[in-house]
């Protein structure tokens, strides 16, 4: 299966597993994160790591059986390097505002390399391709 695959597949997987790690890395910190208090029970940032976690599962999965939906999700989940790359670090380790901005001058760029790189990979033919399973 996997030496079947052109290498924008390969390295949209590299990036799902890797992005799935990251976020488990990062669960207890996001958990912590949230203010339990009765006012807000929950966070925005939880909301979307747990909307990007279940994603990034049900995307690997059906990639993974070159389900063509597969492909949909993965250009959604290549989309996503700029979020977790240049927002989220400085939201959980509750950087200073000048690190903070001197963190999304570097990865905001780099973050729009790697959606670019990934996404323009994913819409070639023959990875578009490989997702042929109904």
């Amino acid at each position: 299966m996997w030496r079947s695959a052109p290498w924008p597949v390969r390295l949209w997987f590299i990036w799902a597993f890797g992005l799935l790690a990251l976020s488990g890395l990062l669960l207890p910190r996001i958990v912590g994160f949230v203010d339990f208090s009765e006012r807000a029970p929950f966070s925005l940032l939880g909301i979307f790591m747990m909307l990007e976690l279940a994603a990034v599962l049900f995307g690997i999965t059906v990639a993974m059986q070159r389900k063509r939906i597969g492909h949909r999700f993965a250009v959604g989940i290549a989309a996503l390097a700029v979020p977790i790359l240049a927002g989220l670090p400085p939201a959980l380790f509750r950087m200073e505002p000048a690190a903070a901005t001197g963190w999304y001058v570097v990865a905001a760029p780099l973050g729009l390399l790697v959606s670019a790189g990934l996404v323009v990979g994913l819409l070639r033919p023959s990875a578009r391709g490989w997702f042929n399973e109904d």
